[in-house]
């Protein structure tokens, strides 16, 4: 009997729920989640701090967690009410990556009363509440308009770039033409003068006259102004050539001096499983050899492998002293002790590679 009467309650309490669920939605509807109240925990969106709901749902052993908006109190008190193991629906809408509460209807039990057998009389109170929700809801996600205002920000700092450059040019323009001005209106004045004290018959043409060479000193003025400026700029044009010219050379040292370190000195043909001596000089000096300019091949082993050493006359060559030899210590001072351009012996085999490697002498030549 009992587990027919839990059996009716459980039924009753899907039918009740599922239905508020479908009288709660509207439009915006995401989805519902019906089943068993576990906790409450406290889940992060953004820079906001959110209450959210963990239900264990019927049709599955998975856990949902729903988030409780931050607005509406209600919602707050309804959640902190929450019992474990409390039969609850929600329903919800799905922003940014998190579920928020739309609306929830909640199984409340109370004992009524006890009957004669001991048996206590259960009442189940659907406590519903529902939500509306608006914008704040859905967390951190950046609303596209910003991105437009960046974008207009942008653009508008542009054109006030080119406005202060168009207004300090005009400024400048209009300095000068005030100057203009200035001069003109004491010239003016001057002929003013000059004509007071030279009245007569012909003051109309000598002021014609004064006028029109007025106009032409101005025009003249003006002539020599253009000329100068078209001058200055011919001059940086050229400036500017010569400095372009310069940094292409520059360039194509620079260039030739990589390609050429790049390229190092190889092992010339012939030289391959080369096992002898050689005589030469000290070109430069490397972290653990030189470079030497053959002058002669002075001996030749029997076990050389080389077909033509004496390939190697007038060449350069890479020759390197192995760290992990026991004369490597004693080659690397005898190379210290040596001066650029210096002639010296050398016993050196080829392994491998485009350079040879000293085995057992390395000295000044005399």
């Amino acid at each position: 009997m009992k587990k027919i009467y839990r059996m009716l309650v459980l039924v009753v309490f899907a039918g009740l729920v599922f239905g508020g669920m479908l009288w709660a939605e509207d439009g915006d509807r995401n989805g519902v989640v019906s089943g068993i109240f576990v906790r409450l925990v406290e889940r992060a969106v953004g820079e906001r701090g959110y209450m959210g709901i963990v239900i264990k749902p019927f049709e599955r052993d998975d856990h949902v967690t729903v988030l409780v908006p931050r607005q509406r109190e209600e919602l707050w008190q309804a959640a902190r009410r929450l019992q474990e193991g409390q039969k609850v629906g929600v329903s919800f809408v799905t922003e940014a990556g998190y579920k928020f509460i739309k609306g929830m209807e909640a199984e409340r039990r109370e004992v009524v009363e006890e009957s004669s057998e001991g048996r206590r009389r259960v009442s189940i109170r659907r406590e519903v509440l529902r939500y509306e929700g608006d914008q704040e809801r859905r967390g951190p996600k950046r609303p596209a308009y910003l991105e437009q205002m960046q974008e207009l920000k942008r653009v508008l700092t542009a054109h006030l770039d080119r406005m202060a450059r168009q207004f300090r040019e005009l400024r400048a323009h209009v300095g000068e033409l005030e100057r203009e001005l200035r001069e003109l209106r004491a010239q003016n004045e001057r002929l003013k003068r000059q004509l007071r004290e030279r009245p007569g018959p012909g003051r109309e043409r000598e002021m014609e006259v004064r006028r029109r060479r007025v106009v032409e000193e101005r025009r003249e003025g003006r002539e020599r102004e253009e000329h100068e400026v078209r001058r200055e700029r011919g001059e940086r044009r050229e400036a500017d050539h010569r400095r372009e010219g310069r940094e292409r050379e520059e360039r194509e040292v620079r260039r030739r001096r990589v390609e050429r370190r790049e390229a190092g000195p190889s092992l010339p043909d012939g030289m391959v499983g080369f096992r002898g001596v050689l005589v030469g000089r000290v070109l430069r000096k490397l972290d653990r050899g030189f470079v030497l300019k053959v002058e002669k091949v002075a001996k030749v082993w029997e076990n050389n492998r080389a077909d033509r050493p004496e390939a190697a006359v007038g060449k350069e060559m890479i020759i390197t002293i192995r760290a992990d030899e026991e004369l490597g210590g004693r080659f690397l001072r005898t190379l210290r002790a040596l001066e650029i351009g210096e002639r010296v012996l050398v016993e050196a085999f080829h392994f491998e590679g485009n350079r040879l490697t000293v085995v057992e002498q390395l000295r000044k030549f005399d």
